[in-house]
């Protein structure tokens, strides 16, 4: 009987340490929340591939699941088995939605286990070559107009959206937010001149900016972009004294094994270090972030209580 019960003890004792050797046993699925194209998922889709590489060429699938400003992917992953294998791609939606929606289908601090960040990136407004605007001054000038000036965002909830209630209580702007799904379908539109202003991150207006066809003329963050050394922003402008930057992380559904975020935590930072990996980042823009699981712990503690405080500030509200 001792022995037995010795036996069990070692089992309980060596299980967390053999779920860690052993993941992952399959193909891994990273839930995307919004379309194909976008800089979230340009993201991950690098990640994917340097963290399949490292698990032995096991799969790591990436599944988009857009709509209802990310609710829709974190519903999935939230209902999904805690084993690890599917997993939610988590960005700026997850920490504004609780104070943005009245109710969620789920309890976003209770059924999610964090496991690390990924990567940041500034958000800028830009405007369509025909716009009459060059400067952010000229651009208020236009949108204190009479008529509602129509403003993309990609999509409802996302820190576009919020960095453009700021931005119209800041400014006293008479705009109309249009929410996308995703930033490229709201790209394509500012191209095609179907609307003229949109706030997006710089991972989805990099491609476009040497075009002509698109002007920036102001970037969210603390810092200027490298990579546009010449757009101001918001802060220098003296509009508002907020990061309304975005950026990417990774949750798991709750109860998930101890051992496999920590797993997942240290091999996603490997995949973080790869140079090949840092440099297609850097040419869309994103910062590489990486943490340990206590620190993107807080940094979610930070983000929720930060965006709850600008969307009191801003009025913003969505049904």
């Amino acid at each position: 009987m001792k022995r037995w019960i010795w036996g069990a003890a070692l089992a309980l004792a060596l299980a967390p340490a053999f779920a860690q050797d052993t993941f992952p046993g399959k193909p891994v699925t990273l839930v995307v929340a919004t379309p194909p194209g976008g800089v979230t998922d340009k993201v991950m889709r690098v990640v994917a591939k340097s963290l399949q590489e490292k698990w032995n060429n096991t799969p790591v699938l990436v599944d988009n699941r857009p709509g209802a400003a990310g609710n829709i992917a974190s519903q999935h992953v939230a209902k999904a088995a805690p084993d690890g294998y599917t997993l939610l791609v988590s960005a700026g939606p997850f920490a504004i939605n609780p104070a943005l929606f009245r109710t969620l289908p789920f309890d976003t601090q209770k059924d999610f286990t964090p496991i690390g960040l990924v990567a940041s990136f500034p958000s800028v407004l830009l405007v369509h070559e025909s716009f009459p605007a060059k400067t952010y001054a000229e651009f208020v000038a236009v949108a204190r107009g009479a008529e509602p000036l129509s403003v993309a965002s990609p999509g409802n909830g996302t820190a576009q959206h919020l960095a453009l209630e700021l931005m119209r209580s800041a400014s006293r702007l008479n705009i109309n937010h249009i929410p996308y799904k995703g930033g490229a379908p709201a790209m394509n539109d500012l191209l095609a001149g179907h609307v003229k202003v949109m706030m997006t991150n710089m991972g989805d207006a990099m491609p476009q900016l040497g075009s002509g066809r698109i002007r920036p003329l102001a970037l969210t963050g603390r810092s200027r972009s490298a990579s546009q050394p010449n757009v101001p922003t918001f802060s220098e402008l003296g509009v508002m004294d907020f990061e309304a930057s975005g950026w990417i992380g990774l949750h798991a559904p709750a109860a998930t094994s101890p051992a496999i975020i920590a797993k997942v935590n240290r091999d996603l930072a490997a995949a973080l270090a790869d140079p090949a990996v840092r440099q297609t980042l850097a040419s869309i823009d994103a910062s590489v972030r990486t943490t340990s699981v206590p620190e993107f712990r807080q940094f979610m503690d930070t983000q929720f209580a930060k965006w709850k405080e600008a969307v009191d500030l801003s009025g913003a509200k969505v049904d």
